[in-house]
């Protein structure tokens, strides 16, 4: 397993909350398990729920994932 930060976006917007770590196998998978529900790798800026990054990877603006 891969430790995660997640920051969830509920209703498109930031819930002000820092990036909370989360166990598993993928960015998908930890962006589901925090924020509650299936989550898709495309969309649109509002229908945003997640933003999600490897734990120590600062290099990268990490992995987004929307409300399908």
């Amino acid at each position: 397993m891969t430790t995660f930060q997640v920051q969830c976006w509920p209703n498109g917007k930031w819930d002000g909350k820092d990036y909370q770590r989360v166990e598993a196998q993928t960015a998908q998978e930890a962006a589901e398990k925090l924020c509650g529900g299936p989550l898709i790798e495309r969309g649109s800026n509002y229908k945003i729920r997640a933003r999600v990054r490897i734990l120590g990877d600062i290099r990268t603006t990490g992995y987004i994932f929307y409300e399908p």
